[in-house]
């Protein structure tokens, strides 16, 4: 699957309906006004023109229902997921099932991947169908919610893929998207039954002059509820693609979420259905729901997302009971794992989860001081925000640890520099190029003339390629542009950039910090992975050669991460190479400007700084 693309085409066709949707609001305002007008001539023709105010009372009469009845909806769920998740029969998972407990790690893991604050975590327990959803109109009040039959029926890859698509959801304003405009949709039906009231017999069985209103109100309102009606369920449609690319994206698998829909094709007939029916208005919210076909239909026909997960149609697996999981508790608590109500309160002591995850056992006592040192300068750093400290700490972080840095303080008082330096240096080499790269991106919230200042100062200071690709990565940074992705093609496959490769692993093996021969034994290793071996090396010109990287960056999207693995596999292949934080984080440079998942070598060996600053 190609989940990039996917999402794009997904957003884009939101948006298209979306607009829509606003169209038909307009389209209803006219086609009121032009309805009473027809009324009143019908009803007074002797009468020359329109009363005072005629169209004015009658649009603002048409945004008070829609735009009231949005307000209406909203307030109604204005408690968030967790009402909504009582709503629909739920509870909040249990730390003493080892179903709920895997369920709750799931959750956390999947937001790390989607860079989201963990939701809470709950239970449908008395559903046996698999299903999940997700609600909340913030991230301190949302909840991802499955069934009981989906703890027990999918393994963790399908669970993680099921959570993944609720995060999503999240992630990109779906659940808040969703509730808008089922209160617009609400607002539009509200204008057919002002008009039926209308039309409606008084006691003595008689109708008054006002049925001619009435019925133009009922037919504009019965076409309008219906055009959003429609619209409403292909915005759903289109955020359901969107939301398994995206699970595609945080898990890097198909199979999870495949499989876990291919579980719920097998069992849908017998139990969709009936969840559906037991869940009324909130159907729409659920992975899978099978309210009604075709147009009508929130969510696309399951086949059809099978299919564009696996690129060709895949036969349904038996939904059958697993056997209960091993023990499944993680190395630090669960934020999804707290009440709703209580999990700001467990966030102010990030000092005891830092503790607790320091005491894990073949950490030598000098590693694990050096550790909490470094967690207690994160918790300083992660509250730097200020223009001057940015500043200050991005053009120090760009050299490595020892340089000489006092130029990057000169704007400080001396008391501030002095305790912002010595919270960098304790910093290890990868821990300090997070740093960097998640400062920089707070950074690239300013104003243009401030960004182009900060890289003008720190290209000043680029004369090394570790320092040179570090200002490459917060230009790209500051920028605050993704990269494109396209399919392989004869100007951008990886082939066809032999010499852009080859002066990038030239350029790496220099940045590296390793002795000549460590070096060239690391770029003889992955040049051979990478089939340049015999392709000869263009000089070391900079900035040129620098810049080696950045052209890479022109490669088809699916091809980027094939130079990042064979780089990190020769570094890992190195025991003398493999211990150097230098090391790592030079590579951790290059998967950061090609913007490729790091492999799970270099993984295990980067700090999620901004996962631990969110819990702050």
């Amino acid at each position: 699957m190609r989940f990039r693309r996917d999402q794009e085409a997904a957003q884009a066709s939101t948006r298209q309906l979306v607009l829509l949707f606003v169209l038909v609001v307009i389209g209803l305002v006219v086609a009121v006004n032009l309805a009473l007008m027809l009324a009143w001539r019908l009803t007074a023709p002797w009468a020359t023109g329109y009363p005072d105010w005629f169209f004015t009372t009658n649009t603002a009469l048409v945004l008070l229902y829609v735009l009231g009845g949005c307000t209406v909806e909203s307030l109604r769920l204005r408690e968030g997921g967790a009402h909504v998740a009582r709503l629909a029969g739920g509870r909040e998972a249990s730390r003493h099932d080892p179903l709920e407990r895997r369920f709750a790690n799931v959750v956390a893991e999947m937001a790390i991947a989607a860079n989201t604050t963990p939701p809470a975590a709950w239970v449908l327990p008395r559903e046996d169908a698999i299903n999940a959803f997700a609600a909340g109109w913030r991230a301190d009040d949302a909840v991802v919610a499955v069934t009981r039959g989906a703890l027990e029926r999918l393994d963790r890859a399908e669970l993680q893929g099921v959570v993944a698509h609720e995060l999503s959801h999240l992630v990109h304003g779906d659940t808040t998207l969703n509730m808008r405009l089922i209160g617009m949709v609400w607002g539009l039906r509200l204008l057919f039954d002002l008009g039926r009231g209308l039309t409606a017999p008084d006691g003595r069985g008689r109708r008054h002059v006002g049925v001619l209103f009435g019925v133009a109100l009922m037919a504009v309102g019965a076409l309008g509820w219906l055009a959003g009606r429609l619209l409403q369920a292909a915005v759903s449609r289109q955020r359901e693609f969107l939301a398994d690319a995206s699970a595609v994206k945080y898990t890097r698998q198909v199979a999870g979420l495949g499989s876990a829909l291919r579980k719920i094709a097998e069992q849908q007939r017998r139990h969709a259905d009936e969840l559906a029916a037991r869940t009324g208005a909130l159907a729409h919210l659920f992975l899978v729901s099978s309210s009604f076909g075709g147009w009508w239909a929130t969510h696309p026909p399951l086949a059809e997302r099978i299919r564009r997960l696996y690129g060709r149609a895949m036969p349904n697996l038996p939904a059958d009971v697993l056997p209960p999981p091993m023990d499944d508790a993680p190395e630090l608590p669960v934020v999804a794992l707290a009440p709703t109500t209580a999990r700001r309160a467990d966030a102010a002591a990030p000092e005891a989860a830092h503790h607790d995850a320091l005491q894990r056992p073949g950490l030598a006592p000098p590693e694990v001081q050096r550790r909490a040192r470094e967690s207690e300068a994160l918790q300083r750093i992660a509250l730097w925000h200020g223009a001057g400290e940015l500043r200050a700490a991005l053009l120090a972080l760009l050299r490595p640890p020892g340089a000489d840095d006092t130029a990057a303080w000169q704007t400080l008082p001396p008391a501030r520099a002095a305790a912002m330096r010595a919270d960098l240096d304790a910093l290890a080499p990868t821990t300090r190029l997070v740093t960097f790269d998640a400062l920089a991106r707070r950074a690239a919230s300013w104003a243009a003339a401030p960004r182009r200042a900060l890289l003008a100062d720190a290209k000043t200071f680029a004369t090394t390629p570790t320092v040179a690709l570090r200002w490459l990565l917060l230009r790209q940074r500051l920028r605050g542009a993704a990269l494109g992705f396209a399919a392989p093609g004869p100007r951008n496959a990886l082939a066809a950039r032999g010499d852009d490769l080859t002066l990038a692993t030239a350029v790496l093996a220099d940045a590296l910090g390793a002795d000549s021969g460590t070096a060239s034994r690391w770029a003889r290793r992955a040049r051979h992975a990478l089939g340049i071996l015999d392709r000869p090396t263009p000089p070391l010109r900079p900035p040129r050669a620098w810049r080696a990287l950045v052209r890479l960056q022109r490669v088809a999207g699916l091809q980027r991460p094939l130079p990042v693995r064979e780089w990190v596999a020769a570094w890992a292949a190195d025991p003398a190479l493999a211990s150097s934080d230098t090391a790592a984080a030079t590579l951790l440079t290059a998967a950061r400007l090609l913007e490729a998942p790091l492999p799970p070598a270099l993984g295990a060996r980067v700090p999620d700084v901004e996962s631990q600053w969110r819990s702050l």
